[in-house]
């Protein structure tokens, strides 16, 4: 455990291969290519280095930057980069098609036994088998899949191809495409040594022509490639301190996770409306049930897949990651939604005692006590306002909660052996939050393919905790919020309609004792005046600063988008539900990404909802 929100990652480069058998090499020049590719991943690792030195300080941890490869290593292509990148002290993640004694049958002869020493190569760190049953039919399928999980653990592409169309699913030409739909850095060797990038133009609407392969002169791997890895790994500085990633990601680094916080109007007024939380001089903000219990099962399965080394790591790199952001989200949400709740009701305060003050006209002692402590509620409105802003309570609130479910849900891809494409999106279009996907891809990018066989078996416990630990509990999370936000909602109307009803009633009241005045008796009306001045100008008010604590929460918006996410987790749960049987990794991975998208949407409303409810100092 850490006392740190902010866990630097290391600077990690992953690299991806993807190229030719020997047979389609043939009429390659395999000096020129093997230089190429030697200089290729030379300069891939000398500019992340480079680029690692230039990062501000405390952005990465101090430690030197991981170089990775993910191959098949399959002959030709994967084993040609394969050895060049072991020779340069990259680490080696072997992904397998199929079992590797299925795998073996594709080899013979020399090729066989240097395949059969890749497993004990020291460079190698991980093996992942791809286990689809019988290969019979599913040897191009094992090869797609693999294409693809080498594309989910790799940032660039290196790609060793004739230029004409695949021959198969899984081929070169497909896995290029794919690379660039996903927006990997591609790198195209053709058969004569010559390295071309692809390069995007700058509006994108069909990935696949919206751009073209540049043929890279040594200069132009240096600016070009330099540019796109700079890209990659650094954060930019904005063109004001309010747009400067650094900056949100330094107020993240200076937080530190707390177990509670006084700040706790919010919860008051709750458990004066719905009264499911005790009244407390505190709140508890879950840390130390969240470090003891949080992730059980994905924990579990990921022991099951990849032994305690795949455990550790989950846990190091992305449940406390996620432990961090839950925490200081939450802490800026009570403190948030308590400063509001606080500056509405002292408002309607500071109105109720400016009324004493006036009918305390005569007694200049007491009129200035009150005209004191007016001044003094007016002050602590303005100071929590102030401590508010400055502190950004709102903005961090949204920046942590964006973080922790980006987190989340990424951690379900981890469980079938592949790693999520990208992260959430900031939660409004503010040039500090860019460091939250940034952080999130980091942190991704540190957890390398287990050490495993992906089986069907791997498949269902990945559904099932998908099921039990994701889907069921955001679905009890919604219901139960949905409820409480709606009785929330409902009684504090009423509330404010009863302000106004009351005020009706004692205006009414001194009209009846006026009356009574106009026909003899003074004396109702003039016991009875004070008050209705009193009760005409306080009520309203008070009838306002309820619904201005409505508004400010709109808690009916919350609550119906609550509504929404459980109906939409409970449709995409049955079709995981319907899949745990028969798990096949395709459908497996389609769904998984479905929910990540889910969550992410509702990310998006949540944050549009919150996004403008700034702190006012009043109404």
């Amino acid at each position: 455990m850490t006392d740190n929100a902010y866990l630097a990652p290391r600077l990690t480069l992953r690299v991806g291969v993807t190229g030719h058998r020997p047979k389609d090499l043939a009429e390659a020049d395999h000096d020129a290519l093997g230089k190429a590719v030697q200089d290729i991943l030379e300069r891939l690792a000398t500019d992340t280095r480079r680029l690692g030195e230039q990062a501000e300080p405390g952005l990465y941890a101090d430690e030197p930057a991981c170089m990775r490869l993910a191959s098949a290593i399959a002959e030709g292509a994967d084993r040609l980069v394969a050895e060049a990148a072991a020779s340069r002290g990259y680490e080696i993640n072997l992904i397998l098609p199929f079992r590797r004694r299925q795998y073996a049958d594709d080899f013979d002869g020399d090729a066989l036994a240097d395949y059969w020493r890749w497993f004990e190569h020291p460079a190698v760190t991980s093996c992942t088998e791809l286990d689809l049953g019988e290969p019979g039919d599913q040897r191009e399928a094992g090869y797609e899949a693999a294409g693809h999980l080498v594309l989910a653990h790799s940032d660039v592409l290196l790609a060793v191809w004739d230029g004409k169309p695949s021959r198969g699913r899984g081929g070169t030409a497909e896995i290029i495409d794919e690379a660039r739909l996903r927006g990997l850095i591609t790198l195209w060797l053709d058969l004569q040594g010559q390295l071309h990038l692809w390069v995007p133009r700058e509006h994108v609407v069909e990935p696949l022509d919206d751009g073209d392969w540049k043929a890279l002169t040594p200069g132009d791997i240096s600016q070009l490639l330099n540019d796109r890895l700079e890209q990659l790994l650094l954060l930019g500085r904005g063109p004001d301190d309010a747009s400067c990633p650094l900056k949100g990601l330094g107020d993240f680094a200076r937080q530190t996770p707390r177990p509670r916080t006084r700040h706790c109007v919010h919860e008051w007024l709750r458990a004066l409306l719905v009264r499911d939380v005790p009244f407390a001089a505190s709140v508890d903000l879950g840390l130390e049930r969240e470090r003891s219990g949080a992730w059980k099962e994905t924990l579990r399965a990921a022991h099951h897949l990849g032994g305690d080394s795949y455990e550790a790591t989950l846990d190091q790199r992305l449940r406390q990651r996620w432990i961090a952001a839950d925490n200081r989200a939450i802490d800026y949400a009570h403190r948030f939604r308590s400063a509001y709740t606080t500056n509405f009701l002292l408002a309607a305060l500071a109105v109720l005692v400016g009324l004493l003050a006036v009918l305390a006209w005569d007694s200049k002692g007491v009129k200035a006590l009150l005209v004191s402590m007016e001044l003094a509620i007016i002050a602590g409105i303005l100071l929590i306002t102030w401590l508010g802003r400055r502190g950004q309570w709102q903005s961090r609130w949204l920046a942590y909660r964006s973080l922790a479910e980006a987190i989340r849900p990424a951690r379900l891809s981890l469980l079938i052996g592949t790693s999520p494409v990208g992260a959430a999106e900031p939660p409004v279009d503010n040039g500090r939050f860019d460091w939250i996907p940034w952080y999130v891809r980091c942190s991704l990018r540190e957890i390398g393919p287990p050490d495993a066989v992906v089986s069907g078996d791997s498949l269902r416990r990945a559904l099932d905790v998908a099921l039990h630990e994701e889907i069921d509990g955001q679905i009890g999370y919604h219901q139960k919020t949905a409820e409480r936000l709606e009785t929330q909602d409902d009684r504090l109307e009423y509330l404010a309609k009863g302000a106004l009803w009351l005020t009706l009633a004692s205006g009414v009241l001194y009209l009846v004792c006026y009356l009574v005045y106009l026909n003899g008796p003074a004396l109702p009306a003039e016991l009875y005046k004070p008050v209705a001045t009193l009760l005409g100008g306080f009520l309203p008010v008070l009838g306002a600063a309820i619904f201005g604590i409505r508004a400010t929460g709109d808690l009916r918006a919350a609550a119906q988008q609550s509504r929404r996410m459980s109906q939409r987790l409970k449709r995409l749960g049955s079709k995981l539900t319907s899949r745990l049987n028969t798990p096949e990794r395709p459908v497996v991975r389609r769904l998984l990404g479905q929910l990540q998208l889910t969550m992410a949407d509702d990310l998006k409303v949540w944050s549009m909802i919150y996004s403008e409810r700034e702190l006012v100092p009043g109404f």
